[in-house]
């Protein structure tokens, strides 16, 4: 495997799991479960392998909150430990049962120590293209509880749902209680509601919760998960990268994941180019709303190519000084400006749908096939 240095006070980078990681069992400490977050989030989305991951013996102290010179002692027995947790993941009616770690280095000479994930996990972290999770990692390193950050983890595995319920059992399993606090009111003391004030308070959203009962016992909790107020989206701007760029793509990524639907940087950026054009100021968020509703469409096949489609009608109108409002999406048929949409339309969704999930296309090709597509319009209004 490839050694790769990292930085670990870049809590900005972004931590990206599979689904079935996100609700799988295991116990972790807050420590344990920060260095793992920390690992992470240093796989680039487009790496085919693990790597070996570097951090400097000292910065590796400071992070797990040792201050001083680096306590070799607390540090080798910390990775030790890890090396020994064991994950359990379900997967229809098979359970794996695999570890987070297989290899830790110190070199004391290079003042560096090295970690690598287990290969067996590398369909969980590694080429996601469906059913994943992403959020900032720094959202995660100021909690203090162990059961706050996997609480944060299955939240923002369901944010853009709005919610969901689970059977109490399943829950205490996917937070590491285990057969901890058995007792409803002990749970919902030492669990549920430190880290729902916690989240609240430290990371960028915050839910609330309701018992369900069966004969006066609570056997499952229905989350109610809201985001708390973000940082204004910025323009993007062409061959320069924006603080929040990041955050406005992982938002719109965040939304399609909710319908099982991706879409690579490169596609978001040519998409929110467009948004802005349209929505002006509040772009993203009327974006995010846009496409909630071709997403809950049952009747539109691509909703990324319909997404497209729509916005680039809407701009057209505004560019000639006509009313972009007329641009519409209909619940019943699918019709954009009270028009049927051809069936060359539904080819061009079919074709922009297989280079997407092949992830290769170039700049090129993507212009060639908007160029299609506007001159096809042209074509059909006339």
């Amino acid at each position: 495997m490839q050694a790769s240095a990292v930085q670990p006070k870049q809590y900005n980078n972004a931590v990206t799991k599979s689904n079935v990681l996100i609700e799988a069992n295991y116990k972790l400490s807050t420590l344990e479960q920060k260095i793992i977050l920390y690992l992470i989030s240093q796989i680039h989305k487009d790496d085919d392998d693990f790597k070996m991951y570097r951090l400097p013996i000292q910065e590796f102290s400071e992070l797990l909150g040792y201050r001083g010179s680096p306590k070799y002692t607390e540090l080798r027995e910390i990775t030790k430990n890890l090396m020994r947790k064991v994950l359990e993941i379900r997967e229809g009616q098979k359970l794996k049962q695999m570890s987070w770690v297989s290899y830790v280095e110190y070199d004391g000479n290079s003042g560096y120590v090295s970690l690598s994930f287990d290969p067996r996990l590398k369909p969980y972290l590694l080429q996601l293209k469906r059913e994943f999770t992403t959020y900032r990692l720094k959202n995660v390193m100021e909690l203090k509880s162990s059961y706050s950050i996997r609480m944060y983890e299955l939240l923002k595995r369901w944010q853009y749902v709005g919610g969901f319920e689970i059977r109490l059992d399943e829950l205490r399993m996917m937070v590491g209680a285990g057969n901890k606090y058995r007792e409803y009111h002990n749970f919902k003391k030492r669990v549920l509601n430190p880290a729902q004030q916690e989240i609240s308070e430290k990371t960028d959203i915050m839910f609330s919760y309701e018992e369900i009962r069966e004969k006066r016992k609570v056997v499952s909790i229905r989350f109610r998960i809201k985001e708390k107020n973000v940082e204004p989206a910025v323009e993007v701007i062409e061959g320069k990268k924006e603080d929040h760029v990041d955050d406005q793509y992982l938002q719109f990524l965040a939304v399609l994941q909710a319908y099982d639907r991706y879409i690579t940087e490169k596609q978001f950026a040519k998409i929110a180019v467009l948004a802005q054009k349209v929505f002006s100021d509040n772009w993203l968020d009327e974006l995010i709303q846009t496409t909630r509703s071709i997403l809950q469409r049952k009747d539109i096949r691509e909703p990324i190519a319909f997404l497209t489609y729509f916005l680039n009608e809407k701009v057209q109108r505004i560019q000639a000084g006509v009313n972009p409002n007329e641009v519409t999406i209909h619940k019943d048929v699918k019709v954009v400006r009270r028009e049927i949409v051809p069936d060359w339309l539904q080819d061009y969704e079919e074709k922009l749908a297989a280079e997407s999930a092949r992830s290769k296309e170039s700049d090129e090709d993507i212009e060639q096939m908007r160029r299609d597509l506007v001159e096809r319009l042209q074509k059909y209004k006339s």
